[in-house]
């Protein structure tokens, strides 16, 4: 995925996963309050009814007067259902119409909670639902000092369940819908946001880069006036334009120094040269007999004239500027020739080298160069490694066939000597970038290994 499209994927989820959260945290805030404030209002419902009613002759309840007083407040109240408990929290009367299926007893523990003054909302059971909770207010009934029953008062009856499930929550839809609209809305503005501060500047960068790098790096002077973002990342390719800029220089200084030296020496030598002909052939003119040393320097003054001259028209043309051919190139015969051109070395030195190749391998690169990285590695292989040792030369696909492991193992001569000035391993790492893949050397106490990898075909 695209960096734009992981960013509205990752929003849009953190948005819903966030929404999801505040509304039940929301839902969940909004029913504890509500309960908590019944509860809190309705606190000592349960005690005036208690005290304002005579429910009790005796030590026995009235039956009647409870069920007088119990359909008088359920009528005025449609919100509230009583009970009336015993001592072990059954119910012995109620003023539920007759067939309601009645649970037989509720737990005390939640109206001993009540009875303490324990924080609010505390969820008791509701008799006429089983395994569920509601807030309640409860009084204890009290006769000769002993507690004999509860006066039970469920806040929320079954009717108002009903009408608050049977409408449509209007304001949560309203609030889902603004949700999910700044969900979009955030998104899409990110998008925007990032789409003309990061990814239009980085990529009028990238053509802009494009475009430079076919005129020799050469850069606009406003190259480096980008967004903040980008700042150090285009003040470090102008940078690196410089030094790029810097090399071109110096070698087209070279170039020219180069064939300037090489015009003055050519004219230096030619006018002696031709002096030196001239009493050569002036004196085998006036010699009809031919004289074997004369003849030898007088051909060999020709073949060097012909040579200066060679290195005069040499000198006065413009250094070609060198060209790739990348075409698929076959691994085996191209490394097969190259242990045939070192292999008079490899046997002068009596290092035995061994070739380990996977059948029909091919990439795509230029042969020459190629053939150039495979001769400067065995050759430094070579002259690094003791005489007697072996030097394996490994070329290998991976497991999907993507890629062709090449490794060059050699043991280590603690005597030998380095190349010159590290010019080989210059142009291996040079060649390789132009294929691009890089150099990677692992050195140990015995062994020397240097590895690469180039993309098979």
């Amino acid at each position: 995925m695209s960096f734009k499209s992981r960013l509205v994927v990752f929003t849009s989820l953190w948005f819903c996963l966030a929404a999801v959260m505040i509304a039940l945290t929301y839902n969940w805030q909004k029913e504890t309050i509500e309960l908590r404030t019944k509860q809190s209002l309705h606190k000592e419902l349960a005690s005036h009814m208690r005290d304002d009613n005579p429910l009790m002759i005796g030590t026995n309840y009235n039956p009647k007067a409870l069920k007088s007083i119990f359909h008088t407040l359920m009528l005025i109240g449609p919100d509230f259902e009583i009970y009336f408990l015993d001592s072990q929290g059954r119910i012995t009367t109620h003023a539920a119409p007759e067939g309601t299926e009645i649970m037989g007893a509720v737990d005390l523990r939640p109206i001993k909670q009540f009875l303490k003054d324990q924080p609010f909302p505390i969820l008791g059971d509701d008799p006429r639902n089983r395994g569920e909770h509601k807030v309640f207010s409860v009084a204890a009934i009290e006769e000769l000092g002993s507690t004999v029953g509860y006066l039970y008062v469920v806040i929320g009856s079954a009717r108002h369940t009903a009408i608050a499930n049977a409408q449509l929550d209007t304001p949560y839809l309203a609030l889902a819908g603004l949700v999910l609209m700044s969900i979009v809305g955030f998104a899409f503005g990110s998008y925007v946001l990032v789409k003309r501060s990061l990814l239009n500047p980085i990529e009028r960068v990238t053509n802009q880069l494009e475009q430079q790098a076919e005129h020799n790096f050469r850069l606009q002077v406003d190259f480096t006036h980008q967004v903040p973002e980008l700042v150090p990342i285009a003040r470090s390719y102008q940078l690196m334009a410089k030094y790029i800029q810097q090399q071109f220089l110096q070698l087209e200084y070279q170039s020219s120094h180069r064939r300037q030296t090489l015009l003055q020496l050519s004219h230096d030598l030619k006018t002696p040269l031709s002096s030196i002909l001239g009493y050569l052939e002036t004196w085998r003119l006036q010699h009809l007999e031919p004289d074997p040393l004369i003849d030898v320097a007088f051909r060999n003054c020709e073949k060097l004239s012909f040579q200066l001259s060679s290195l005069l028209d040499v000198a006065k043309k413009e250094t070609p500027i060198p060209s790739y051919e990348y075409r698929p190139v076959d691994i085996s015969a191209l490394v097969t020739e190259c242990v045939e051109t070192m292999r008079s070395q490899f046997s002068r030195k009596e290092v035995l080298l061994k070739i380990e190749l996977d059948n029909e391998i091919q990439t795509v690169g230029d042969k020459d160069l190629l053939a150039r990285l495979v001769l400067n590695l065995l050759e430094n292989a070579l002259r690094h490694s003791p005489v007697g040792a072996e030097v394996r030369c490994q070329a290998y696909l991976s497991e999907d066939k993507s890629l062709v492991h090449f490794s060059f193992i050699n043991h280590i001569d603690k005597g030998a000597q380095n190349g010159t000035l590290g010019i080989g391993t210059k142009i291996v790492q040079s060649i390789l970038m132009l294929h691009h893949s890089y150099l990677e050397t692992t050195t140990n106490a015995l062994t020397f290994q240097q590895q690469f990898t180039l993309r098979a075909v």
